[in-house]
Order: structure tokens, then sequence, then C-alpha cells
């Protein structure tokens, strides 16, 4: 008997649970690019609104994730626009005994946009340092100069 216990032991000491930790590297970037670019936003006068039932998978994203569906269903079905200014949001919950409410319509109102005219800007204003003054740039290239 104190063997088949024994071995009992030496078996659940070699099949415990094991915690297994792995780590990923990252590279190092030298120096950071800066690319301004500005465009034109071109706002439509009228407001959009759009009503959406989210489905489960939807819901499980949570609120921010339904919102964001919703922002971009209405997109889509007014116009294909790339944005949805001043957007407001109406949240319909059913609630429940024990368990958290449960979203059940999201309704969603604002103006659609599309952006146009893309360019790059001009170095002159780029390289203002009034322009620049919100940008920190700590990075220094390899011989050991600044990058700006």
């Amino acid at each position: 008997m104190k063997k088949i216990a024994l071995f009992c032991v030496a078996v659940l000491a070699m099949v415990s649970c094991t915690t297994i930790t792995k780590t990923a590297k990252t590279a190092d970037m030298p120096a950071s690019f800066y690319q301004a670019t500005a465009a034109d936003l071109e706002v439509a006068p009228e407001r959009i609104t759009y009503t959406m039932t989210p489905s489960a998978e939807v819901r499980r994203g949570g609120l921010d994730n339904v919102k964001r569906a919703a922002m971009q269903e209405a997109l889509i079905k007014n116009g294909n626009a790339d944005i949805l200014v001043e957007p407001e949001f109406v949240i319909s919950r059913q609630k429940r005994f024990i368990l958290p409410p449960v979203i059940t319509s999201v309704t969603v109102s604002g103006r659609p946009a599309k952006y146009k005219g893309f360019r790059s800007l001009n170095d002159s204003v780029w390289c203002n340092p009034i322009f620049r003054s919100g940008y920190k740039n700590d990075v220094k290239s390899s011989d050991g100069f600044r990058i700006f």
C-alpha cells in the first residue's frame, strides 16, 4: 500500500501545473519621423440619424465598441462618409435581475464629413518652432546629434 501511495505522489509531482512565461523583444528605432499632412473637411449641412441593434459579438467588446459600430454603420448607410462630426448617442438598455444590463439599441446622430484635398505642409510651416512646440523629440541619431 505504501508503494502505491508513494507512486501516486511521485506521479502527481511530475504532472503538476506549470506556468509558462513568454516575452517578446522589440527593435529600438533610433529616429522618429514626422510627416505633417493637412486635409480639408467637407461637412454635410444636415444631420443624419441611424438606429442599430447590436449583435452579441459587438456587445462583448463593451460600450465603446458598440458606439464605434453604430457610427460605422451610420456612415456606410448614409453616403459612405469618412467621419461623423458632433456624434450624439442614445443608448437603450434592458435591465436584468442579477446580471448587468444588456444594450438593446443605439441611436447615433451627427453630421457626416469627408476628407478632401490632402496636402503636405510647407517646410517653412513645419520647421517653425512655434508650430512644433507641442512635439517633443528626445531621440538622438546614431552620431549623437538631435534629429529635428
